[in-house]
């Protein structure tokens, strides 16, 4: 019997997020508990994420082609370091209307559904089906891909509030990956509006592509949710090393704001890592910036909604969880996976979402 962890927050008249998440050993579930789970509270799953060893991957069964669920994003933990540890997390949406799927290449990559507040598109392990061409190529395909499943559903690229890229090898290409994105980023205008929130994160996955995106696109109705990058207190833009994504977004809807955090490492002021080969030290580093971004938009650590947790060795949530434990975090919904960082002196990165009631902000 799998424990799920389940949290909801109201977005608006007959709109709600809602996220749930199991971590255990052994075989992942099948994904129709999460989907049971969720339609018990009147949601449909629209992100579905799966972390487990490369020896689990074979008992999990094919996605569909066809069909209205969201795609799930198969990612690999670090050879040796998953010990059978899993992770599952679901994003599941309440009160969606129209739910259809968006298609690229006869699979399904992605959904479509509206609310009483916004339009959205969520798309999920977005690949170039060439596993063997050059890196660089297949990470401007994913762009491309992306970009023409947004322009058939309506959606400008410049909508994107949310990106989620896992690089297999990601420390021998994370500079080339840059210079794609960057470069779709002038093509498309995303420079001139808002950067996403976004996770960079160095795993292998189930199809052998060098890069597997995900993305979120929100499109409101009537001005009823606002947009808006939030800056971090205790770290500089990573715009100014060259990466390109916002340190968070935060939407505003009418009961809330929704503060969406990017994978978020220890890195001080000037770029730099800080703690190299001391794990604890760079979770206590990592927890404090997170903590600073909740502050400054009004929120702590009892807001948080979900988050991964991606550690580079077998040890991290032990520390992870000693720091809770020392700090008095009772957080809930937090997936774990075991993954290369951006860098290879980063041991430790977090990703989260959190949500305070009201309209009021710091």
């Amino acid at each position: 019997m799998h424990n799920i962890e389940t949290s909801v927050c109201s977005l608006g008249r007959n709109a709600s997020l809602h996220c749930l998440t199991v971590n255990g050993r052994g075989a992942p579930p099948d994904g129709g508990i999460l989907r049971r789970a969720a339609a018990a509270s009147g949601a449909a799953i629209v992100q579905h994420y799966i972390f487990s060893d490369r020896a689990r991957r074979a008992r999990l069964p094919v996605p569909a082609a066809e069909g209205g669920d969201a795609p799930e994003v198969r990612i690999e933990h670090l050879p040796g370091e998953g010990g059978g540890m899993f992770a599952v997390q679901a994003i599941a949406a309440g009160g969606a209307k129209n739910i259809r799927p968006v298609k690229a290449g006869g699979m399904t990559i992605g959904l479509c559904y509206e609310d009483d507040c916004a339009r959205y598109c969520r798309l999920g392990s977005v690949a170039d089906a060439d596993s063997n061409a050059a890196r660089p190529d297949q990470a401007r395909k994913v762009f491309d891909t992306m970009k023409k499943a947004l322009d058939r559903n309506g959606f400008d690229f410049t909508r994107t509030v949310r990106t989620w890229f896992y690089n297999d090898r990601i420390t021998e290409w994370y500079e080339d990956f840059n210079r794609v994105r960057n470069g779709f980023f002038e093509e498309t205008g995303v420079f001139a509006g808002t950067v996403p929130a976004s996770t960079g994160i160095g795993a292998g996955n189930t199809r052998g592509a060098a890069l597997v995106g995900n993305l979120f696109a929100i499109q409101p109705k009537n001005g009823l949710v606002k947009v808006r990058a939030v800056a971090s207190p205790l770290q500089d833009s990573a715009l100014k090393y060259k990466s390109s994504f916002s340190r968070a977004i935060e939407l505003e809807y009418p009961s809330g704001r929704l503060l969406m955090i990017s994978g978020t490492a220890s890195i001080d002021k000037r770029g730099l890592t800080r703690h190299a080969g001391n794990a604890s030290a760079q979770i206590e580093l990592t927890m404090e910036v997170a903590a600073a971004l909740l502050k400054s938009r009004g929120m702590g650590w009892e807001n948080a909604l979900r988050g991964i947790a991606y550690f580079k060795s077998a040890a991290g949530p032990g520390l992870f969880n000693e720091y809770c434990r020392k700090n008095h975090l009772a957080l809930r919904n937090i997936a774990c996976a075991f993954t290369d960082m951006c860098r290879d002196d980063l041991l430790f990165e977090i990703e989260l979402d959190a949500f305070a009631a009201g309209l009021s902000g710091a």
